[in-house]
């Protein structure tokens, strides 16, 4: 078990049984990206509410339906307006109506919604859209791509490799955990993203964690896996918050446990990446793309 190797203080979420220690998981980058992991040392999670998926984080209409608790806020209207059973009801009868119904508008008005930060105030938001989209500010994401048959995506290198000049860093979900060094204050976790209908699909609001690990099933072709991670001392979700993510410092050595190269670049490219790595003191394995494309 993971809490085991790492301790309890360290327990990564991990939302699928078939995802375990030794999982592959492979990161798309440009070379500025890869000489920034290689000298700075470091992996940027970005803000959840920074990408371009606007359902990021967000609940589905089921959710959304069952997180505004409107069922609990359409028997409040009905018992308000719903007349008295007869001209004959006792006073007791009336005055137990009567605190029925004020129990529950008391109840809706101070009732709390369930988020990774804790219990939330509903009545200091629009609706429960509004309390996820203020999570999604506080919650950071760094994103993978994992492959149970281990083959390249060609989409992969074209969107996130940006060109001939990219590189693929191969890594496992044990090497990339074991590499970071993450301060007291701050939650990871680890899972598989699912790739959902939010028109149609209930994702559970007793269980927000899992709205980070969702998207919209147009993104299926990305194959993601992420890590998360948010602080725990935070306060107040109306807080501004100016930073676009967090950088964790990482250990390289243990996170590369491979390159590949572009299947777009150049000899010369090639001979660069297996120099840096050389002078930077690694020796993991530099490979290029097993993907043929047609030299024009």
């Amino acid at each position: 078990m993971i809490s085991e190797i790492f301790g309890a203080k360290f327990m990564p979420y991990i939302n699928n049984e078939n995802l375990n220690l030794d999982t592959k998981v492979f990161r798309y980058m440009d070379l500025a990206k890869f000489l920034s992991l290689i000298h700075q040392k470091t992996i940027f999670f970005a803000r959840a509410s920074s990408y371009e998926d606007s359902l990021e984080g967000m609940p589905t209409e089921l959710d959304e339906y069952l997180g505004s608790d409107l069922a609990e806020l359409l028997d409040v209207a009905l018992n308000s307006s719903w007349p008295s059973m007869s001209p004959d009801t006792s006073e007791e009868g009336r005055r137990k109506k009567e605190d029925a119904i004020k129990k529950a508008k008391s109840n809706y008005e101070n009732r709390t919604i369930k988020t990774i930060f804790g219990p939330q105030k509903a009545s200091q938001f629009a609706d429960y859209s509004s309390v996820q989209k203020a999570v999604s500010n506080w919650v950071d994401v760094s994103c993978w791509h994992t492959d149970a048959s281990d083959v390249e995506s060609m989409a992969m290198w074209k969107i996130y490799g940006g060109g001939s000049a990219s590189v693929c860093v191969e890594s496992t979900v044990g090497e990339v955990i074991r590499s970071m060094s993450i301060a007291p204050e701050l939650n990871v976790y680890a899972g598989v993203v699912s790739y959902i209908d939010y028109r149609n699909d209930y994702v559970g609001v007793d269980e927000p964690l899992k709205f980070f690990f969702n998207k919209s099933k147009y993104y299926a072709f990305e194959k993601e896996l992420r890590f998360v991670l948010h602080s725990t001392l935070l306060k107040d979700l109306n807080v501004p918050r100016n930073e676009f993510g967090t950088s964790v410092d990482v250990d390289p050595m243990v996170l590369i446990k491979g390159v590949m190269v572009s299947p777009a670049a150049s000899q010369w490219f090639f001979d660069l990446i297996e120099l840096v790595m050389k002078d930077s003191g690694y020796s993991v394995p530099v490979s290029r793309s097993k993907i043929p494309l047609r030299k024009l």
